[in-house]
């Protein structure tokens, strides 16, 4: 972090806290939206074309015509800008937390296309639920976080992301593995007690610095023995 932010005093990463006890109903959310037993990929944000929402839709369509079969994209979030009809595209709009657990639960893998990205939480939440990720590998933090965690496979461009789409499709082991190690980089990162025990030693060592500078302040009145 050091070497990002240029900065010399103590600092310390302190990360977000995530329910790791949420469960979704994967068969409540197939009831409600035309998906049947039909296997999904899932987007969660918003449909901005700076999310990279308009190019994943572009990458499945394309996927659809050189692959076809029951694979549906589920996308949910605000429609900014919204996607062109397609029978294999799931469009929701905005949900509740509720119904996005829901969604996370039946998807066969979370896919994440932004380029910019600072912490991708829906990510973290889709690993707590252990699916599967399809991250942008262009994007370096995404790119990160897939790599430290073992839960996700990056790609670049359309033939990666073709690439990456036949092998966990095909691969229902795989799967269950990249979730359960996604499941197991939350539990121990982004637990809420080891967040706010991070908070406070971050309290505690701006406390100690602050006492040292005022200490530092005060001249030393005591005359000589």
């Amino acid at each position: 972090m050091a070497r990002r932010t240029r900065t010399t005093i103590p600092s310390s990463v302190i990360g977000l806290g995530v329910d790791l006890d949420v469960e979704g109903d994967a068969s409540r959310f197939r009831e409600a939206w035309p998906l049947g037993e039909r296997p999904y990929l899932l987007y969660l944000g918003r449909l901005d074309p700076g999310k990279g929402s308009l190019e994943l839709a572009d990458f499945f369509t394309t996927y659809k015509t050189r692959r076809p079969g029951d694979l549906a994209l589920v996308v949910v979030g605000d429609p900014v800008q919204p996607l062109a009809p397609h029978p294999d595209l799931v469009c929701t709009g905005w949900v509740d937390e509720s119904v996005k657990a829901d969604a996370i639960a039946g998807c066969a893998a979370l896919v994440m296309p932004s380029y910019f990205e600072s912490f991708s939480l829906v990510l973290v939440e889709a690993w707590a639920q252990r699916r599967a990720a399809l991250v942008n590998g262009r994007c370096d933090v995404l790119a990160g976080q897939a790599r430290r965690s073992g839960g996700g496979l990056p790609y670049r461009g359309y033939a990666e992301f073709e690439a990456a789409v036949d092998l966990l499709m095909g691969d229902a082991d795989l799967r269950a593995t990249l979730g359960e190690r996604g499941r197991a980089y939350v539990e121990s990162r982004y637990r809420w007690d080891d967040v706010l025990t991070r908070v406070e030693q971050l309290f505690a060592t701006a406390i100690h610095l602050h006492r040292h500078a005022v200490a530092s302040l005060v001249p030393d009145t005591a005359g000589p023995a």
